[in-house]
């Protein structure tokens, strides 16, 4: 069974701020008198549900096309739950209950419960949402050096208000060895995520040399 963890991408999807809006411009079209519908559509690498590569942050860091294949597969994948709300940080004393989870992860995704705003209240989500201390990392790697992958359901590990601290965390991550893929702005909302051990299923929807990419993602269960 396949249930998919990534957002569509359109309009009206919140974004960090910063990032640029997803725009959709006619090119040809039949009010014009043009013989077919065509349109060019343009939208940020780290728009939507999204995978950062080393690039993002680190000097010579690989890039989507150089680390990733078309079809990225990871397992086992577990999804732990770590309730918080507004601005709070995750820290290492909120990993320790699932240091069993963590070892026997290839990748690791939290679950904050920050993505019941994505619709009901966009602003906060993009802008007052759990974020990731940048000594997560460290931890992580030490607690289970073959991980490969953290995720979470909040648009970005890293919040408006404190940006020294985000570029920390994503350089932690991301150019550290080995270095750990970071996914963003995932729905983690289907309860069967947190209950046992999964596979992720990730497809670039542009596969080049790019630092990041918007992703379809699956979560795959036996």
């Amino acid at each position: 069974m396949l249930i998919p963890i990534s957002y569509p991408l359109n309009r009206r999807a919140p974004l960090y701020p910063g990032t640029e809006p997803l725009a959709i411009t006619r090119t040809k079209s039949f009010d014009k008198g043009d013989a077919e519908e065509k349109s060019l559509i343009t939208f940020s690498s780290h728009a939507g549900t999204h995978i950062d590569l080393p690039r993002h942050f680190c000097l010579d860091g690989g890039s989507v096309r150089a680390l990733l294949a078309p079809e990225a597969v990871f397992e086992p994948v577990r999804c732990i739950a770590i309730p918080k709300t507004g601005a709070e940080s995750i820290r290492i004393y909120d990993l320790l209950p699932y240091l069993d989870a963590i070892r026997a992860s290839r990748a690791l995704f939290i679950r904050t419960g920050s993505g019941r705003l994505r619709e009901s209240d966009p602003d906060a989500y993009a802008r007052e949402h759990p974020w990731v201390h940048h000594e997560v990392p460290g931890f992580l790697r030490m607690e289970n050096p073959g991980l490969r992958l953290f995720g979470i359901d909040t648009i970005s590990i890293a919040v408006p208000a404190e940006p020294e601290e985000g570029a920390e965390a994503h350089r932690a991550f991301l150019c550290g060895s080995p270095h750990i893929f970071l996914l963003e702005d995932v729905d983690l909302s289907y309860g069967r995520l947190i209950e046992e051990p999964w596979i992720l299923r990730v497809y670039p929807t542009v596969f080049d040399d790019l630092e990041g990419v918007p992703v379809v993602a699956l979560a795959e269960f036996g």
